[in-house]
């Protein structure tokens, strides 16, 4: 009882002065190494430490009234300087509380919506747990010691279909974690002598927890407010590690990740994140925003459906198209995996967004990207077949020809033809990002038959 009360009053003490510190600092003169500056870094740094010794339900609560305060501040601005008055900040407000008033009526006006929410919010938390709990789930030893690659693969198969998706992504992180911070250059992963063990199925996943240890890691090292020079030394270090230990092909799955952790995690970040890595890897920001998209899936704040929506967060936080068509397709492959046996909670989406997601291809390429990479993950998998054959009441046209149009027909046609081809080229890590899968597939045939014939020649 003595050392914890000398620690809490030393706690107390210790931000008492951190914030006389930052007083000072921000009233200092303005020749003194910007202190504005030194003032969000400090704020930003000490916040982003005091969240990593939150618990869960905590740190759900830090993020929903985090996310809630920055909107009410950005409000209180835009009133000050009187853009709040201008006609399409008026209009775009009123059309958000209009498709968020009918969205929340809709998930909770009949008994059957109710039950849709219900599984789904199920699904949410069910995933949750596998994802937090895989190492007990997988008995992973701690430290890294006798880690045995080869039966926690078999082990996360075991789970069987559905849970291996989201436990091999698990392992995935684990894994590439047992290599931090030991102090020798990180080369080789996934590509190595350890990891030639792994089935081609595994390998997906596996990438997307690579980069979801290497992305959580980095992250953590830098703030808004450090210096250009220093942003991109971390995303370059980010960059390096992934193209050294990533199997060729795969790359696309280690760079998502990088979106849905500096989302999730670092929501001041993500612009800061965009802008530079333009400049160090621009092939590897349409997989970043993609990761950003699926992160919205998982936030606590749109983790109860119907409560708030998180498809009218992708119009109101995507600043150009192609973060827009990557995350509207990182949104819907999350919603797709995690609700992948119940496609009636797919289907009630399509019912009442079906004209709005049909604007554009992003949202089928999200619901054709996932199924690829989860009948690449459980061949065969019985509740993706099942979803492929799924359909909606016939007396419902309107609803069924949305269905075929958005889902059915582009769904088959992934995991039918599109994913043997992927597969065959060592290229799944394309299904990570938003881009036109029918050409990619006709060019990678046309590569194919080219390469047949000069064989022959």
């Amino acid at each position: 009882m003595r050392d914890l009360t000398k620690s809490a009053l030393g706690y107390t003490w210790a931000m008492s002065l951190f914030g006389v510190q930052q007083l000072a600092n921000a009233l200092a003169p303005r020749d003194q190494s910007q202190p504005s500056r030194k003032v969000n870094d400090a704020f930003y740094s000490v916040t982003q430490a005091t969240e990593n010794q939150f618990g869960d339900l905590v740190f759900g609560a830090f993020q929903i009234g985090d996310e809630m305060q920055r909107g009410l501040v950005n409000l209180t601005f835009d009133a000050l300087t009187l853009r709040i008055l201008s006609p399409a900040y008026v209009s775009r407000m009123a059309s958000e509380v209009v498709e968020q008033s009918q969205d929340t009526l809709r998930t909770f006006s009949s008994a059957e919506s109710i039950n849709l929410a219900w599984r789904e919010l199920r699904n949410n938390y069910q995933v949750f747990n596998l994802v937090k709990n895989v190492s007990s789930l997988l008995n992973i030893p701690e430290g890294g010691r006798d880690f045995d690659l080869g039966k926690l693969v078999e082990a996360a198969y075991a789970l069987g279909a559905y849970p291996d998706l989201w436990a091999v992504e698990g392992l995935g992180h684990v894994y590439a974690m047992t290599f931090w911070g030991k102090g020798k250059p990180i080369r080789g992963i996934l590509t190595g002598e350890r990891a030639g063990v792994l089935p081609a199925k595994s390998l997906t996943m596996m990438h997307a927890g690579l980069g979801l240890a290497f992305a959580q890691q980095l992250m953590n090292t830098i703030t808004p407010y450090d210096s250009p020079d220093e942003i991109r030394r971390v995303l370059r270090e980010f960059v390096t590690l992934v193209k050294e230990n990533s199997r060729r092909g795969y790359e696309g799955a280690a760079y998502e990740s990088l979106g849905l952790v500096t989302r999730f995690w670092h929501a001041q970040m993500v612009s800061v994140v965009e802008r530079h890595l333009l400049e160090v890897e621009p092939e590897a920001v349409s997989y970043f925003w993609h990761g950003v998209g699926r992160s919205l899936y998982f936030l606590p704040l749109f983790f109860v459906p119907g409560l708030l929506s998180p498809w009218l967060a992708v119009e109101r936080e995507a600043p150009h198209e192609l973060a827009r068509f990557n995350m509207t397709a990182g949104l819907a492959w999350a919603t797709t995996i995690v609700n992948v046996r119940q496609p009636e909670i797919l289907e009630n989406l399509v019912r009442y967004q079906g004209e709005q997601l049909s604007r554009t291809n992003a949202f089928t390429n999200g619901v054709m990207s996932t199924l690829i990479m989860g009948i690449d993950i459980t061949p065969g998998d019985e509740f993706i077949n099942r979803f492929l054959q799924y359909q909606p009441d016939p007396s419902d046209r309107r609803l069924v020809e949305l269905w075929n149009n958005l889902v059915a027909r582009p769904a088959t046609e992934a995991v039918r033809r599109f994913h043997p081809v992927l597969a065959a080229h060592e290229r799944l890590g394309e299904v990570f990002h938003y881009q036109a899968l029918p050409e990619l597939a006709a060019r990678l045939e046309r590569e194919m038959a080219t390469a047949r014939t000069s064989s022959f020649a």
